[in-house]
């Protein structure tokens, strides 16, 4: 069932679709639900302090990767690792659950428990040259007025395939520390912020490409997500069927496709529009996290990019929400299976 949903589901599953590549219809679903790929984000701007983890789970292997930046400095914090073979990364479940990297040096984790209205996010880092240590704990109450989800299932562009898209925005509470090399200590003191958090399935092509913002701050002094994204996975009728959204004030908007463009390279000056008013904005980097992962598995290249955004989103109700200096990620990413 293709379509856009309020509220949280029990599931976030695409499993068992039958013959997803018609070239293929012989495949059981238990090898072709070997090509769903799955991915886990979690973005923050509290304090002092705004970032992102991302969970990919690979089936075999997986990848996390935990990138924040001193807002005042801009100076940047990059932690990675490979997750060892499980037999799942990211749950299925939104009831409960929880996501976890652990080793002798670095640890992770992201957990969530509907019952209790809980959601945590977690990290231990040692430092690894030129990198500093750093810990912090983030925690978000879920009987908030302040929280907003929306579910979408979209087709993908061609045969039987689809993804499926859960997000979230909620406000945190919490602290940040960084221990620096020479033992001082630089601690944010307990503070308030705003996240976004999404998970994300598909039946993956063996090349994929896309782009992607996620803005992350107040606006008129209310609490303010969105998320923006094309790629090679959109539908062919994006206008019934994307995953872009607005969150203000605790509730969601969906909005429309967009055209995103930075003729330059994605260093410069990004231009988000779209054809209905809804959306208009300039996104200006400030620093990149450039990376190229190769396995026998997958190889990715990928850029994280810290900036701020300026200009017009529209609500739903018909609200031009105006904004200035308002902090962000983009991300830009080629996959090869």
């Amino acid at each position: 069932m293709f379509g856009t949903f309020a509220g949280v589901p029990e599931r976030v599953d695409i499993r068992g679709v039958r013959n997803p590549y018609s070239s293929f219809h012989f495949l059981p679903p238990l090898i072709t639900n070997l090509r769903i790929k799955s991915r886990l984000s979690y973005f923050f701007n509290i304090g002092s302090y705004v970032g992102c983890v991302e969970f990919f789970d690979a089936k075999v292997l997986g990848f996390e990767e935990l990138t924040f930046w001193e807002k005042s400095t801009k100076r940047r914090f990059v932690y990675r690792a490979v997750m060892g073979p499980r037999r799942r990364f990211i749950p299925h479940s939104l009831r409960s659950g929880c996501v976890m990297n652990r080793s002798r040096r670095r640890y992770s984790r992201i957990s969530w428990d509907k019952d209790h209205r809980k959601f945590s996010f977690m990290f231990h880092m040692d430092a690894s040259k030129p990198v500093p240590a750093s810990n912090a704990a983030f925690l978000s109450r879920m009987e908030s007025d302040e929280v907003a989800s929306l579910t979408t299932c979209s087709p993908s562009p061609t045969s039987r395939r689809c993804s499926l898209h859960f997000m979230q925005s909620m406000p945190i509470h919490g602290a940040l520390s960084v221990k620096e090399a020479d033992g001082s200590t630089k601690l944010m003191d307990d503070s308030e912020g705003i996240c976004f958090f999404d998970v994300t399935r598909h039946y993956m092509k063996f090349h994929s490409h896309g782009e992607y913002v996620t803005g992350i701050g107040q606006a008129g002094g209310r609490n303010l997500t969105f998320r923006l994204e094309i790629s090679s996975q959109d539908a062919v009728d994006s206008y019934a069927h994307n995953a872009n959204v607005l969150f203000i004030g605790g509730r969601a908007t969906p909005l429309p496709p967009v055209r995103i463009t930075h003729n330059h390279g994605p260093m410069e000056i990004w231009n988000i529009q779209d054809t209905e008013g809804m959306v208009d904005l300039l996104f200006t980097p400030c620093s990149d996290n450039h990376n190229l992962i190769s396995t026998l598995l997958l190889t990715t290249e990928y850029h994280t990019i810290f900036g701020t955004f300026e200009g017009t989103l529209m609500t739903a109700d018909g609200e031009k929400i105006r904004f200035k200096s308002l902090e962000g990620i983009a991300k830009k990413y080629r996959i090869r299976l």
